[in-house]
């Protein structure tokens, strides 16, 4: 790396969110207002005051206490991501938990794809102290690690469906495309590691997509870097891991407070489901629809109505706007500041 690299602004050389989304703009109108329109139809059809009921159930204390519980998983996922920056670095946890915050907030509150979650990640990041690279490689080795450990997942969750409908017939086909993806996900953490010939194209596809968003040549190699670092990667799948479960009991404790108690195993399966079908439907904006089809699917199969499931995804969407849109706030607050220093 360059002397003067360390020093660069990823807010130089990155786009806003709204660029980096700019060429999806109509799609992503198309996906928004459809994803709307899925989540009134569920919520009529499925009985739309006993999910109205459910919710006010929850009570302003309740929902104070779901935005508490939030807290300690995004603290994990966020020290996860610090295992997957350079060492030294200059950016502490409570700043890579903070870029976490506004990375899930971008996802779950602007109206982009998952992709202007993580534009505006890696910007919070740089404003933590990393660097243009720093924050492209560590972002693509934090993915990386969550995809390892999304996998381990949603297999524990097909593991709890099996426990509670052994019968359902969605499992095997489930389980079969869940251990392919996994095979090719390992054989390509192996091959980046060792940088193998056959990655020439991937690579050459990696770098047109990632010279829109910053210095693509220095970032794939320290992402090769970060990745042979195999103590702190597993670490990062390892509190990856945890978070998601730390997710599923986030998913119980709602419930439990809204009258619908399930055991965990069932709150498991559920979450597991939903991550499964969202990481399918990645390009939906905040997964409008996507999340409330996926909770309407899989409620039945657990002994949960559909209603309860649907009062629990409109809970966790208030809990998204209470916690994200105070921190994207603050957040152009700093880069406002930013800009006028540079000035």
């Amino acid at each position: 790396m360059k002397s003067g690299e360390r020093s660069k602004p990823i807010a130089a050389t990155c786009p806003s969110p709204e660029e980096a989304t700019l060429s999806l703009k109509p799609f992503v109108i198309v996906a928004l207002v459809v994803g709307l329109a899925a989540v009134v139809v569920l919520v009529v059809i499925f009985d739309a005051p006993a999910i109205g009921s459910a919710v006010l159930r929850l009570g302003p204390l309740g929902f104070v206490a779901v935005c508490l519980a939030h807290g300690p998983v995004v603290a994990i996922l966020g020290a996860a991501w610090r295992f997957c920056l350079p060492v030294p670095s200059l950016v502490s946890l409570r700043g890579v938990v903070a870029a976490r915050v506004l990375r899930e907030a971008g996802a779950e509150v602007l109206p982009f794809s998952e992709f202007g979650g993580f534009v505006v990640g890696m910007r919070a990041l740089a404003l933590a102290g990393a660097s243009g690279v720093e924050a492209l490689a560590s972002t693509l080795v934090d993915l990386t690690a969550e995809a390892v450990a999304q996998l381990a997942f949603i297999a524990l969750g097909l593991g709890a469906l099996y426990r509670l409908r052994p019968d359902a017939p969605a499992i095997r086909p489930a389980a079969a495309a869940l251990a392919a993806i996994g095979v090719l996900l390992a054989l390509a953490i192996v091959a980046a590691r060792r940088k193998a010939g056959f990655m020439t194209a991937p690579l050459a596809f990696a770098r047109r997509r990632l010279a829109a968003i910053g210095p693509a040549e220095a970032s794939l190699a320290m992402t090769f870097d970060l990745l042979g670092r195999r103590g702190p990667f597993a670490w990062a799948i390892a509190l990856h891991l945890l978070g998601w479960l730390a997710i599923a009991a986030e998913a119980w404790f709602v419930l439990f407070l809204i009258g619908a108690p399930i055991s965990y195993i069932g709150a498991l399966a559920l979450e597991a489901g939903l991550f499964a079908l969202r990481s399918l439907a990645f390009f939906t904006p905040a997964a409008l629809g996507v999340q409330e089809g996926a909770y309407a699917l899989i409620a039945p199969l657990i002994g949960l109505g559909v209603a309860d499931a649907l009062a629990l995804s409109l809970v966790k969407r208030a809990r998204d706007i209470v916690i994200g849109a105070p921190a994207l706030l603050l957040w152009q607050r700093l880069e406002a500041k930013r800009q006028w220093r540079a000035r």
